[in-house]
């Protein structure tokens, strides 16, 4: 069995790796380098030079190779080489004639949690889809709660905008829904530490994303100074990046 085609689709600013095989397997994987898909695109040509003629079902042995091929890394490499990955997997799955996540060892769960991603800019605004998401049945939302225009805000101001936002959704939902806070990267780390104990009152899930990815350093310290669970790790693209993160401790919640 060999892999006859490989090619990049740019759909709508995402972008997907379509391999098809000698045998006319179709592998579909999707890249999740939202960012700079064109960026993704580029590289394939380069990845397809390699693979076509290959066996597909050599997964780990290509993943290595293409990430390893040249000396640079970042979430461009890694959006190709995972929408590639993934299109592979696809690819195993039909020839075997099993689902993906039974080739990645079973089942474990038979319900899974759910929370909402709700929108809302003010704390009315907020209060509605609150109530309407625990209305459809949710048991945790997730929301921003930083205000417009924060950049022009006074620190007190910035506490207490955001406060009241996270006041109105718990005032609306009880403790009937769990309330997880999506900053966002908005903040600096002086801010981050002032909003974050504002809102520990209203007993949040998790924060996520306070501030920039850029120092891991800084999510650490910032993780050690809070009692409320903080949350990062979903702009990591590798298993090193991810277990430096966890060394240092930046987040109770890594890889979310």
């Amino acid at each position: 069995m060999r892999i006859a085609e490989v090619e990049s689709l740019l759909l709508r600013g995402a972008h997907f790796v379509r391999i098809t095989t000698e045998q006319g397997q179709v592998g579909l994987g999707q890249s999740a380098c939202w960012a700079y898909p064109e960026a993704v695109d580029a590289i394939i040509p380069s990845f397809r030079a390699y693979l076509v003629g290959k066996d597909p079902r050599q997964i780990e042995r290509h993943w290595q190779h293409l990430y390893r091929m040249g000396p640079f890394r970042g979430s461009v490499l890694s959006g190709a080489v995972s929408a590639t990955d993934i299109a592979l997997w696809d690819i195993k799955g039909q020839i075997l004639q099993a689902p993906i996540w039974e080739l990645l060892g079973g089942k474990y769960r038979d319900r899974v949690r759910l929370h909402l991603l709700m929108g809302g800019a003010t704390p009315e605004e907020l209060r509605a889809n609150a109530r309407a998401a625990a209305d459809e049945g949710f048991t945790a939302i997730k929301f921003d709660p930083v205000p417009d225009r924060f950049g022009d805000m006074t620190q007190d101001a910035l506490v207490v905008g955001v406060a009241e936002r996270v006041a109105a959704v718990r005032e609306t939902v009880k403790s009937d829904v769990d309330i997880i806070l999506e900053l966002h990267r908005k903040l600096t780390p002086l801010q981050a530490l002032p909003v974050i104990e504002a809102v520990a009152q209203f007993h949040p899930l998790f924060v996520e994303d306070p501030v920039q990815i850029d120092s891991i350093m800084s999510q650490a310290d910032i993780a050690r100074r809070l009692s409320t669970p903080i949350a990062n790790g979903e702009r990591l693209h590798t298993i090193w990046e991810l277990a430096a993160s966890m060394c240092v401790r930046t987040s109770a919640w890594p890889g979310v």
